[in-house]
């Protein structure tokens, strides 16, 4: 199954609107629903999330250790994407819903890719920064 082009286009404007209005609120929120839902999926993630569920987790990782300020070498506007991916992956609200099976979370796989497209080589230097940050613990 896949996303019709209507659904796409629409998922993909609603992801763009979405960066331009993230503040700390909104991160916050990212941060702390993205972890419970991580969580709440465990290492079973949904099929269509299997792909990037090691980046998704790796994102709102960022997310967090941004929010504490923890860690800061990043550009807002990838912290803007990432932030707003997340909210997209945390929203029963998306353009396909996700208890629909097989398709729920086309959708928000769409919008994980485009976050991660933008935010690729950052997400890359904070991998390296967070190994060495367990490396000293």
């Amino acid at each position: 199954m896949a996303l019709s082009r209507e659904q796409e286009a629409r998922a993909r404007a609603r992801f763009i609107d979405g960066m331009g209005e993230m503040d700390d609120i909104e991160l916050n929120e990212a941060a702390q629903g993205g972890e419970r839902k991580l969580n709440r999926f465990g290492d079973r993630p949904p099929g269509s999330l299997a792909e990037w569920w090691q980046e998704l987790q790796l994102m709102v990782s960022l997310l967090n250790d941004y929010r504490k300020g923890d860690y800061r070498a990043v550009p807002w506007k990838v912290i803007a994407a990432i932030t707003g991916a997340v909210i997209y992956f945390v929203s029963p609200l998306d353009v396909v819903p996700d208890v629909l099976p097989l398709a729920g979370y086309l959708d928000d796989a769409l919008v994980i890719k485009l976050a991660l497209d933008l935010a690729r080589s950052d997400l890359a230097q904070y991998a390296h920064w967070k190994e060495g940050q367990n490396g000293e613990e």
